[in-house]
């Protein structure tokens, strides 16, 4: 089984968007007046971005290793960019829970950005100690 789980590419979002839905859930039953509607498309709308996020890091890293960090950034510049880009359609269209909206946006932004901040630290520490051996 354990054979079969690690050959899923990027496992770890998988676990940690299903955290995040049910922890939506769960909010969403105990304090609704704090979650926007439309929670589902904001959740699905991350889970690509890091999902694509992830790919094109891993892509264009094994053809030009030594440029990460430079490559890293820029990912995160454009989720930064796309993410503003839907804010503001979702925020032109929809100005009556603004307020709900921007909170769950933000916060969901956030959870998701250190996830992926998180999985960059952990494999680069993991390829830290395979390199430090010989010292």
């Amino acid at each position: 089984m354990n054979k079969i789980l690690s050959k899923i590419p990027y496992l770890g979002l998988y676990k940690f968007s299903l955290f995040v839905l049910l922890g939506t859930l769960a909010v969403s039953f105990l304090i609704p007046q704090y979650i926007y509607h439309r929670v589902w498309i904001l959740l699905l709308f991350f889970f690509l971005l890091t999902l694509a996020s992830l790919y094109i890091i891993e892509k264009i890293t094994r053809k030009n290793a030594e440029n990460f960090l430079a490559i890293y950034f820029s990912a995160m510049i454009a989720r930064l960019f796309l993410s503003i880009i839907f804010a503001a359609i979702f925020i032109l269209t929809d100005r009556t829970h603004v307020f709900n909206f921007a909170i769950n946006f933000l916060l969901l932004y956030l959870l998701f950005l250190g996830f992926e901040i998180y999985g960059i630290m952990t494999n680069l520490r993991h390829n830290f100690k395979k390199g430090s051996g010989n010292e």
